[in-house]
């Protein structure tokens, strides 16, 4: 438990600002310090008839010429890895909210092969989703991209520190409710991914800024990348910062996306609005609640990413620079799942 984990549940809260659920866990009210000792349960390394499983499988794509682009649930059968896949799923929803997954060793595969690996690891965990309208449809590469990249909303696409952020995946309905990075190819220098939790957020306002809680559960415009937005809507989407849905307190949130989103919309920050996405700001550099793991080659971080930011130091690419396969999952087995009739019945009746 985090020094102080449960205060925020204690202290009284302004109208509008929704108490933490008693179903969240308090597993997911860390600070750095509590998970020095967790190295066990946060990194999983595949076992050894899982890499079989995982060689047998690749040979089978070469031989049938399969692509990232081909490759089915069927081509591509881990059961060894299936068997450990509840325990992971748990941790994601209702323990630190991540692991990092290892064993793979990319140097034995080609990249279009280390792709269909990923992305087969990530099918067992959730069920995969678009990244573009007509590109990246199963995955994106994360690298940075140079001049290339035009879009300022994409730190991502460059050497530059990446600042705490969610992945908002602005073409669909709902976010992607888990985030992997695979690691393809690892940076000379930096380049540290950085992990805060929705509910560490929230107990510092509680506890030092209340007045500004309720700012938090407002709605506000993203700007949407320039790759994820549908010819027949606006450049923006709107969602809170802050919501409690389905008993989980979740986080929606990128500076780079809202402050230039409520201009486009026509609404810019007022004063307080500034002043709380300030204080929100400097919350997530306090080196306290932030953990800290470099990807090496062959790592794949997992996140909860309805729950939790992420975010990356800057860094000096390497030989090929470096590059991360981001995936994006919905969750199968939590409320309707992706079930077309549940998912309607739910969202729309």
């Amino acid at each position: 438990m985090a020094a102080g984990g449960t205060a925020a549940s204690r202290v009284g809260m302004a109208p509008g600002v929704p108490a933490i659920p008693a179903s969240d866990p308090d597993a997911r009210a860390w600070h750095a310090a509590d998970l020095s000792d967790e190295a066990a349960t946060l990194l999983h390394d595949l076992s050894a008839e899982a890499l079989a499983q995982i060689d047998a499988a690749v040979e089978r794509a070469r031989a049938n010429g399969l692509t990232p682009e081909t490759v089915t649930q069927e081509d591509f059968r881990l059961p060894a890895f299936a068997r450990a896949v509840p325990s992971l799923r748990a941790q994601l929803d209702s323990g630190r909210g991540f692991f990092v997954l290892r064993g793979v060793d990319v140097h034995r595969y080609s990249e279009p092969e280390v792709e269909m690996i990923a992305w087969a690891l990530c099918n067992y965990l959730g069920q995969p989703i678009r990244q573009g309208i007509d590109r990246d449809r199963r995955f994106f590469t994360v690298a940075d991209k140079g001049a290339a990249n035009t879009d300022p909303t994409r730190i991502g696409a460059s050497a530059q520190r990446s600042r705490a952020h969610s992945d908002n995946a602005c073409l669909e309905p709902r976010p992607p409710c888990y985030l992997s990075l695979f690691c393809y190819r690892s940076s000379v220098q930096g380049g540290e991914n950085t992990l805060i939790m929705a509910r560490s957020v929230y107990e510092v306002f509680a506890a030092e800024r209340p007045d500004l809680l309720p700012l938090l559960f407002e709605t506000y415009h993203f700007r949407a990348p320039q790759a994820h937005v549908w010819p027949d809507r606006g450049p923006t989407v709107q969602k809170p910062i802050l919501e409690v849905t389905r008993g989980e307190l979740r986080i929606h949130y990128a500076r780079v996306m809202v402050e230039p989103g409520m201009e486009m919309a026509g609404t810019p920050l007022s004063d307080r609005q500034r002043e709380a996405l300030d204080f929100l700001d400097a919350v997530l550099e306090r080196p306290e609640l932030n953990h800290r793991h470099l990807l090496r080659e062959g790592e794949m971080l997992v996140i909860n990413n309805l729950i939790m930011l992420h975010g990356r130091d800057a860094f000096a690419a390497g030989s090929g620079g470096r590059a991360l396969k981001r995936f994006w999952m919905w969750r199968r087995h939590w409320g309707p799942g992706v079930d077309p009739v549940a998912l309607d019945m739910e969202e729309f009746a």
